[in-house]
């Protein structure tokens, strides 16, 4: 069942005179009759706020509070129910740069767009409502852009108090893996590998290869989506023009090839910590004949004397694996033991787990939301260059989230490409695209 939204728009005034305007959306039953003795809380929170919120460029977060306490205030039973009848419930808050108190209007979407309509680029839909991106804010994006300023939007200027606190949960998230990965650049033989597991479409492999980059460290990639050989092979045209003594990191990424059958593992465990090493015992004779000469000289620099396989030596290589499939801790195996044909696979990917670094990324919708606005950040701002239309683009995500069809960073990625196609339709390309099952 979806919850009815209030359209909140505070109005300050200097006056009588608007001075600026500033809009949020909130679940019309968060907002419910308080006692007597909360109400007085409320009001004197207000009156603690009251002067910073009469200086017309209060941020977005402050926006939220305030509101918030003042409808606790001034939404009483009955005008609670006549929001509720509503089957789009809106209201106005008023606030006096210069004395008097907060008020509260109940009113009709008509008059709400009237009061509330700002004067916005005219490459936007006319019906498109910017969840708590203020006037001003619209006004310092059009003038940055007039004046070739990039300094950016800070991040506390256009997202509500709830964004804000998954962003920071974020930021914390991927400051622990940053510590995670870190280490491993004093190369100790024990523990040096890292692996991060979690649901696709999270943006592990950005937040790899952004690492990697970021750090300036020497790295390569493959694919894990290969077969056992194909992975060998790679491996052996990686090293074979490397100094041994040299620290590589090599990401893994898409491991689940390998963590689906317990040959995989076993390979697994040789590379990372049993032989230091990539075994292949079988005969690549007949296998090799398919491939570059440059590829066979690189596997052949592998063999040795009458061995039918290669083993690409790997001392000083750092592995970061990538997976979609959850590695099971100590406790989960033992809760299977004495359960025929559980344990088996399991107790392999335990003992990867057990000899890495590992982190499992679960996330609801909301922090998803929060880790894909994180890829688009900059410094924790949005980049000037394409502000506003990014804002739009996480709003839609955020307002939807429960419902869109796809949810990934790379989702956001084609949302922008579609409004640089399309950019008087955009929001419409947006809901055909991601909405279509609603429609």
């Amino acid at each position: 069942m979806n919850r009815k939204s209030l359209n909140v728009g505070l109005i300050l005034l200097n006056d009588g005179e608007v001075k600026a305007k500033y809009r949020s959306k909130r679940n019309l039953p968060g907002i419910r009759s308080i006692s007597e003795k909360q109400k007085q809380l409320a009001s004197k929170k207000i009156n603690g706020m009251l002067p910073k919120c009469r200086d017309a460029r209060f941020s977005s977060g402050l926006v939220e509070e305030f509101s918030d306490h003042c409808l606790r205030v001034g939404l009483d039973p009955d005008r609670l129910e006549k929001l509720k009848a509503e089957k789009q419930p809106h209201c106005l808050l008023y606030l006096p740069q210069i004395g008097g108190a907060p008020y509260v209007r109940i009113v009709n979407k008509e008059e709400w767009t009237k009061q509330m309509e700002p004067d916005i680029t005219a490459a936007m839909d006319e019906k498109i409502i910017v969840n708590g991106l203020s006037t001003l804010l619209i006004q310092e994006v059009e003038e940055n852009h007039k004046s070739g300023k990039t300094n950016g939007t800070d991040v506390q200027s256009p997202f509500s108090t709830e964004q804000l606190k998954l962003l920071s949960k974020v930021e914390r998230i991927k400051s622990s893996l940053n510590t995670l990965i870190s280490p491993a650049t004093g190369i100790n033989t024990n523990y040096r590998h890292v692996i991060i597991a979690g649901a696709a479409g999270l943006g592990k492999t950005h937040f790899v290869k952004s690492f990697l980059e970021r750090n300036n460290l020497p790295y390569a990639r493959i694919t894990g989506s290969v077969s056992l050989f194909s992975l060998g092979v790679r491996l052996a045209c990686i090293m074979a023009n490397r100094n041994p003594n040299e620290t590589l990191y090599i990401h893994i990424d898409d491991a689940d090839v390998a963590f689906k059958t317990e040959e995989g593992c076993n390979l697994l465990k040789q590379m990372l910590f049993d032989d230091n090493a990539f075994v292949y015992e079988r005969n690549i004779g007949p296998l090799l004949q398919g491939f570059p000469s440059e590829v066979r000289d690189a596997v052949e620099s592998f063999r040795s004397g009458e061995s039918l396989g290669f083993r690409v030596p790997l001392e000083n290589v750092v592995f970061l694996i990538t997976t979609n499939i959850p590695l099971p801790s100590d406790s989960d195996v033992a809760n299977l033991f004495g359960r025929s044909g559980q344990s088996g696979i399991l107790v392999h990917r335990n003992a990867i787990r057990s000899r890495c670094r590992y982190r499992y990324l679960d996330f609801s919708r909301e922090m998803r939301w929060a880790w894909i606005a994180s890829v688009f950040l900059i410094d924790g701002r949005i980049a000037d260059h394409e502000n506003f239309i990014t804002k739009v683009m996480l709003d839609f995500l955020w307002e939807n989230r429960q419902t869109m069809q796809e949810y990934t960073i790379r989702t956001a990625e084609l949302m922008l490409k579609i409004a640089r196609e399309y950019p008087k339709t955009f929001y419409v390309e947006w809901q055909n695209e991601f909405l279509w099952h609603l429609n």
